[in-house]
């Protein structure tokens, strides 16, 4: 029987590894490779791979291992301390605004937790510390509430008057 993977399908690595182990127990019992091979719809490198595995490790060789990736640069503590820190505020860490921008926060870690980051990379790790992003609203530097009730009350009201809105 011939397994065909269907095209654009990928597996998941559980089921990448039911198949290794499926085609090891076909191996065990004398399949040649080719066959196995076919009947999983992989390459014949593929199984002289698992082969080798096999007669080296066993079967637990050909069981998922942890996937590999790069060691995170903040451990836990330094993770904690930089959470403190953009819970108190830009402010109270000596920036003008209250505002938390990636640049800012890479300032911080590198002075602060001795890591480097591209400030592009901060939102992800900002997500997983379950920041999430919040944009202030934007306001005039200038805006007075009291000078723009005046100006309605009395500009506007002037303009709307003599402009004609309103009257047929």
């Amino acid at each position: 029987m011939e397994y065909k993977m269907p095209k654009g399908l990928k597996l998941t690595r559980k089921q990448m590894e039911q198949r290794r182990l499926m085609a090891a127990e076909d191996l065990s019992i004398g399949m040649k490779q080719a066959d196995v091979a076919r009947k999983y719809g992989v390459n014949r490198s593929n199984v002289s791979r698992w082969t080798k595995t096999l007669k080296k490790e066993g079967k637990p060789g050909l069981q998922i291992r942890k996937a590999k990736g790069a060691e995170p640069k903040l451990d836990l503590k330094q993770r904690g301390l930089l959470v403190e820190i953009l819970v108190a505020g830009a402010k109270n860490y000596g920036f003008k605004t209250d505002l938390w921008t990636g640049k800012r926060v890479c300032k911080v870690i590198e002075k602060d937790l001795g890591a480097s980051y591209h400030f592009k990379h901060i939102p992800k790790l900002l997500r997983g510390l379950d920041f999430r992003l919040i944009k202030p609203k934007r306001q005039a530097n200038e805006k007075n509430e009291e000078e723009k009730r005046e100006w309605i009350k009395t500009t506007w009201e002037y303009i709307k008057k003599n402009s004609g809105v309103g009257q047929l």
